[in-house]
């Protein structure tokens, strides 16, 4: 497993903890203009694509392909105010990482700024999911612990799940990451939100990442 790229997938979620300990809460911002809603969406959501792949969120989610909307996306986030510009600042620095990055506009009171990335990495035929997946606690750094680690059953594929938790400058993060193998490649979402959200958002993160697919 390649340690940097697994790292970018989790470098949103420590200017997030950072940005928890100091932001207000953010009033609520309207839906992005450039993620297309189709008619096969879940009611209230909206399809974001981006390089073969596509996930649905809800409508309060803002983001896409960085590949075309990196601009735009960084805007939106300036938008919310000057402690929101780390975020900006780290998709600036790393805008290839991600395949596809949203933001939930619904701050919590806390001031953590909900999100979800996309990443895929080259692993080869022969790396599997359960191999994968015991690689991830290896990888993270010395704030981070594993509290749930399995394989699960999505609508369209067998992927595994792990959870972290993070206390960093006296905020508590969660983050669901998924692995989902295809060919050769492995694909990697990650849902981070606060801890004190993280059971009343989780049943949301469970219906996007059935959401997700990839094209044959």
């Amino acid at each position: 497993m390649n340690k940097k790229n697994f790292l970018l997938v989790l470098c949103l979620l420590l200017p997030s903890l950072v940005i928890g300990c100091k932001q207000p809460q953010t009033s609520q911002q309207t839906s992005s203009p450039f993620v297309r809603t189709q008619t096969t969406t879940i009611p209230g959501w909206k399809k974001f694509e981006g390089r073969g792949v596509q996930l649905q969120l809800p409508e309060s989610y803002s983001g896409g392909d960085l590949s075309q909307y990196l601009d735009v996306v960084v805007q939106k986030l300036e938008s919310l105010g000057p402690y929101y510009q780390q975020v900006a600042q780290s998709l600036k620095q790393n805008p290839s990482a991600f395949v596809i990055w949203a933001f939930d506009s619904k701050v919590s009171k806390a001031g953590f700024l909900s999100n979800v990335a996309i990443a895929i990495e080259s692993v080869g035929p022969t790396v599997t999911i359960d191999t994968y997946l015991d690689l991830i606690p290896k990888q993270l750094p010395s704030e981070f612990r594993v509290v749930e680690q399995k394989k699960v059953s999505l609508d369209r594929y067998q992927a595994g799940q792990i959870v972290i938790e993070a206390t960093i400058s006296g905020v508590t993060a969660k983050q669901i990451i998924y692995t989902i193998k295809q060919g050769s490649n492995m694909w990697i979402v990650a849902f981070s939100t606060s801890a004190e959200e993280f059971e009343e958002r989780k049943p949301t993160f469970e219906q996007s990442i059935n959401t997700f697919s990839v094209s044959d």
